[in-house]
């Protein structure tokens, strides 16, 4: 009996999790980017949001304490966002800051985030070159946590990692980009969007960058040129 309840425990706590899907999504301004890479400032943040999804909003409730405690020490400016029902899925949501850096060198060890934006000038374009970096060691820890309760992992390639970069300059910018999904739409190879002023481009990572993003804990995203 003791062997059946713990199944049974087992049991309703995989489903409690589902499939460990991550949802990673973040809103960056161009003025920024330009900032960061061309006059390498410091301290700039973008906005970031968290979504793991549960079994139940009930379940969402009940948990979101212990979610918060996994994660909050891997996020800055990490804040618990109201539960979400989205058709039959209901989302863990959480708020956090996405630091934009100049560099990726010795960045673990100088930020508690799991993630993080790199804008460099670009040796190519004459523009800037935009990367995602992710923090291993934190993943990890995340994980190892999420595990010993739920006896499950998170996967990046059951996840979902979108970008929605906007204009807010006030010259037209081109953005260059490959084999990603850019405002829903599937891009192969290297594709130019236009951004006037006030617009934006969403981008969303395909199966192979998140998995290169997976093992090599970086990914270029996209590039921008600024039109003359």
């Amino acid at each position: 009996m003791k062997i059946t309840r713990y199944l049974v425990l087992a049991f309703l706590g995989v489903m409690s999790l589902s499939a460990c899907k991550l949802d990673l999504s973040s809103k960056i301004n161009i003025g920024d980017l330009n900032r960061v890479a061309l006059s390498q400032e410091r301290g700039v943040t973008g906005r970031g949001a968290i979504k793991l999804e549960v079994g139940s909003m009930d379940h969402c409730h009940k948990e979101s304490r212990f979610f918060a405690s996994v994660l909050e020490s891997h996020f800055q400016g990490f804040n618990i966002l109201p539960c979400e029902q989205v058709g039959l899925e209901s989302y863990f949501v959480a708020g956090f800051q996405i630091p934009i850096l100049h560099s990726a060198r010795d960045w673990p060890e100088k930020s508690n985030s799991l993630i993080a934006i790199k804008a460099v000038r670009s040796s190519q374009i004459g523009g800037v070159d935009v990367d995602l970096l992710l923090n291993p060691a934190r993943f990890r820890t995340i994980n190892k946590a999420i595990e010993a309760k739920y006896f499950q992992k998170f996967d990046f390639a059951r996840s979902r990692i979108a970008i929605r970069l906007k204009n807010d300059q006030l010259t037209y910018h081109d953005v260059l980009a490959s084999d990603v999904f850019a405002n829903g739409l599937p891009v192969v190879g290297l594709k130019a969007f236009g951004l006037k002023p006030g617009t934006h481009l969403k981008i969303e990572l395909s199966d192979v960058q998140r998995e290169f993003f997976s093992l090599y804990s970086h990914v270029p995203l996209f590039k921008l040129i600024l039109s003359i």
